[in-house]
């Protein structure tokens, strides 16, 4: 037999009309799913940039004064001029906040522990958080300052008790999340409290943790330059932002502003990493 005969069951027709298509959809498709996540990535720039142009927009418009709103172009200057002083003010912040998110996490999950273990501790804790939650934190923001005097410690403790219903709350409900069936089983083969606690309940409540955790991080910036208005600090961008009240200077008080909304972006950005590296094996994370 030549090299040239063939087996019946060979097909050589390669101008056959559909023969590629399949390959040419594939690529199509995986071209249009990397165009949709490219779009996904740089959305939120596209909103941020679109907002900032319209703010900058109507202030040309309707011919805002400078001392009334300030422009974004203006305040990216100042921030520029001067990167010392917010660097030195955000950093002192930015550990005040953190000390308080972390404070507040390590309390909400231990309560939130009880609580799951047992309806009376849950009943009896439950309406002590939400008295906290639905109390203005200004409220007591100085009666905390004048229980504690001045400095960090007050700071940190509004810092705390803003973050701590957000973990609390999470928390509890994905400790509860876990499926009865799952408990009953490992108690069937003489799991441990704390084998079911660490195998089930604290990986079953991890989504509902990381999206409090992204609550709370707005929070922790918020409780800490409150306390910087309420504590007598001279450091820290609540500071800037009082000084920059009280001498009318309002790119100083944008400038504070756009720097905790960076802060609360990059952090954000950080939990979200977080997540993705803790949970690649949750349903979540694979949209």
């Amino acid at each position: 037999m030549s090299d040239l005969d063939i087996s019946p069951g060979t097909d050589t027709d390669t101008s056959h009309p559909m023969r590629g298509v399949e390959p040419v959809a594939r690529r199509s498709t995986r071209s249009r799913t990397r165009v949709g996540r490219t779009l996904l990535m740089i959305a939120p720039v596209v909103g941020i940039v679109v907002f900032l142009a319209l703010w900058e927009l109507a202030i040309a418009v309707y011919d805002i004064k400078k001392f009334a709103l300030s422009s974004p172009i203006d305040i990216l200057r100042h921030l520029n001029s001067d990167k010392s002083f917010y660097f030195d003010n955000a950093r002192t912040t930015m550990w005040e906040a953190l000390v308080g998110f972390a404070i507040a996490f390590v309390l909400a999950m231990i309560a939130a522990t009880a609580m799951a273990q047992s309806r009376f501790v849950e009943r009896a804790v439950l309406p002590l958080a939400v008295l906290v939650q639905v109390t203005p934190i200004i409220a007591y923001a100085p009666a905390i300052v004048i229980w504690q005097g001045f400095g960090f410690k007050p700071i940190v403790i509004v810092t705390s008790l803003v973050c701590f219903v957000p973990f609390l709350i999470n928390g509890l409900t994905g400790l509860r999340s876990v499926d009865p069936g799952l408990i009953e089983l490992a108690r069937s083969v003489d799991a441990s409290g704390t084998e079911v606690f660490f195998k089930l309940r604290l990986p079953s409540a991890l989504p509902s943790i990381f999206s409090a955790a992204r609550i709370a991080v707005g929070l922790a910036l918020i409780g800490a330059v409150l306390g910087e208005f309420f504590s007598g600090v001279s450091r820290g961008l609540g500071f800037a932002v009082k000084v920059g009240q009280a001498r009318n200077l309002p790119l100083q008080i944008w400038g504070s502003v756009f720097t905790l909304a960076i802060i609360g972006a990059a952090a954000t950005l950080l939990i979200t990493g977080i997540e993705r590296l803790v949970l690649h094996w949750h349903s979540s994370q694979r949209q």
